[in-house]
C-alpha cells in the first residue's frame, strides 16, 4: 500500500491576499464616500431651513402667548430669538448656524403680541443650493423649494 505524504497548510490568508482585500476595501469605501457626501451637504442645509422655520413657529407661537413682540435675527453666524422688553430686544435663544450657509434678509421677519407680522424673506444659500423662508403680513410661515445652483 502506497501512502502519500500530504503537506498540512495553515488556515490563515497570505499576506497578498491580505493586502488585496484591504485595497479592494478601501477604494470601495472612496467610491461611496464621493457619492454620498453631496447628500450629506444637501441634508444639513434642509435642516438648516427647518431651524429657521421651526424658530420663526416659535416666535410667533411665543408672541401670541405672551403677549410680547418677538423676532428672530441672524447676527454672527447665530440664529438669534429674540423678545422685546420695554424699547430693546433681548435674546433669549441662541443656536448656531453651519459656516457654509450664507444668511441674509431683506426684512428681519417679527411678530407683534397681537398676532400681526412684520413680514420679511430670509434667504440662506451655499455653494450649492439656496431657498427661501418667507413670512407673509398676516403670519403664514412659507419655504420655497430647494433649489440647485
Amino acid at each position: 500500500m502506497i501512502h502519500m505524504r500530504t503537506e498540512k497548510k495553515s488556515g490563515g490568508f497570505t499576506l497578498y491576499e491580505m493586502m488585496i482585500s484591504i485595497t479592494i476595501v478601501g477604494i470601495l469605501s472612496g467610491l461611496l464616500f464621493v457619492s454620498l457626501f453631496p447628500l450629506l451637504d444637501r441634508a444639513e442645509f434642509v435642516n438648516t431651513a427647518d431651524l429657521f422655520k421651526n424658530t420663526l413657529r416659535q416666535a410667533q407661537w411665543l408672541a401670541l402667548t405672551q403677549h410680547r413682540s418677538h423676532r428672530i435675527k441672524s447676527e454672527s453666524g447665530n440664529l438669534l430669538l429674540q423678545r422685546k422688553n420695554n424699547a430693546n430686544f433681548d435674546t433669549f435663544y441662541k443656536e448656531k448656524v453651519p459656516a457654509n450657509i450664507l444668511i441674509s434678509a431683506t426684512r428681519w421677519p417679527s411678530f407683534s403680541a397681537f398676532g400681526f407680522a412684520a413680514g420679511g424673506t430670509i434667504t440662506l444659500e451655499n455653494e450649492a443650493y439656496s431657498t427661501k423662508v418667507v413670512v407673509s403680513p398676516i403670519g403664514r410661515i412659507r419655504q420655497t423649494e430647494i433649489e440647485r445652483k
